[in-house]
């Protein structure tokens, strides 16, 4: 009786494989699946997992100690086989009508350049050409965005986002502008940039959480630098998403008697932008305040913003790409500039292995 063939490997057990090999859980594997199928269990991704290495005849995973899963040499090899394969199917599933309008998703802020992006693409291509999401509060988050966001711009429910560089196979993000993290400050404050130094000895700050980008830099920075850091608590004022609400109390109290420490409000130059005195939002007390960047030694702390899209898109999204690109100079040639460093290049930046 002839040996009954294992069933081929389709697409979805090389997903399967890909989100295991980044998640190195089978837990997270699985809710990454249940994006693109609902239903998705632990089990599951390992019935997957277990029908490729009975086809390669290894082991491709092996537990670490801390119960985390990393990829043998087998599943390194399968690994890069794994990414060609969805690669081709994501090249191959391009070939369907493209929409008349494609769905941008970006947070709030990114709204200063996204508006004059959707009055340039009326005015030369006709008609509404984009469609804008903004992304919830929990997929703002650096974590975060690189799950459900991602994955919406991978299963063609985004065609573009906005946010961090993202290296995924298929996906290609190009570079819009740098934004710098600033610090808004007391206009008597005698120099042009505040350093890493004075930010932790000398101020309270109010800040992002620690699952936002700038905030993360921010905090690796201070731990790379090597800074004494007295006490994370004493020098973070207050943690909130909204940053109306920092730039209002800092403008509203004056400084206390007995305060040793002063207050400063720290987030990137784009979130900045609408506060700084004579734009939209500047209003009462902005002229008491200017903003500077803060400063590790001679280098300012900055994150590449990008607009990221799908290999197979980017002939045709190439008028929205420099649609948004015109915004984003235009509001760098007014009286405050959204990016902390002059656009040179949009370069894109290669898809490589996270």
């Amino acid at each position: 009786m002839s040996k009954q063939r294992p069933k081929p490997l389709d697409e979805w057990d090389f997903r399967a494989f890909i989100a295991l090999a980044e998640e190195r859980s089978y837990e997270d594997a699985a809710r990454r699946m249940a994006g693109f199928h609902g239903g998705y269990s632990r089990q599951s991704v390992q019935h997957r997992i277990a029908k490729i290495e009975s086809c390669v005849g290894e082991s491709l995973v092996r537990r670490n100690v801390d119960r985390r899963y990393l990829l043998t040499d087998a599943g390194e090899r399968v690994l890069q086989i794994a990414r060609q394969v969805v690669a081709l199917h994501e090249r191959m599933g391009s070939a369907s009508a493209r929409p008349t309008v494609w769905t941008l998703a970006c947070g709030p802020h990114h709204t200063q350049f996204v508006a004059l992006a959707e009055d340039r693409l009326r005015a030369t291509e006709g008609g509404d050409k984009l469609r804008v999401e903004y992304l919830s509060q929990p997929n703002r988050a650096e974590h975060q965005f690189f799950g459900d966001p991602v994955d919406r711009l991978l299963r063609n429910e985004f065609h573009l986002i906005i946010g961090p560089p993202v290296r995924r196979p298929g996906l290609r993000s190009t570079r819009l502008y740098e934004a710098r993290l600033e610090a808004m400050i007391d206009r008597d404050f005698p120099d042009d940039r505040l350093s890493l130094h004075e930010l932790v000895n000398d101020y309270e700050a109010f800040l992002q959480p620690r699952d936002v980008r700038a905030r993360r830099v921010l905090e690796d920075a201070i731990a790379a630098a090597g800074i004494p850091d007295p006490d994370p608590a004493s020098r973070v004022a207050m943690e909130t998403y909204e940053t109306a609400t920092s730039v209002i109390r800092l403008r509203t109290q004056r400084h206390r008697p007995g305060r040793d420490r002063g207050r400063i409000l720290v987030v990137p130059s784009d979130v900045a932008l609408p506060y700084k005195d004579g734009m939209v939002f500047g209003g009462g007390g902005a002229d008491r305040f200017k903003w500077v960047p803060i400063h590790d030694g001679s280098t300012p702390l900055r994150m590449d913003i990008c607009v990221t899209i799908r290999d197979v898109h980017q002939a045709a999204l190439r008028p929205v790409i420099e649609a948004l690109r015109a915004g984003v100079l235009q509001l760098d040639r007014g009286r405050h500039r959204i990016s902390g460093a002059p656009l040179t290049s949009a370069t894109p930046i290669p898809t490589q292995r996270s």
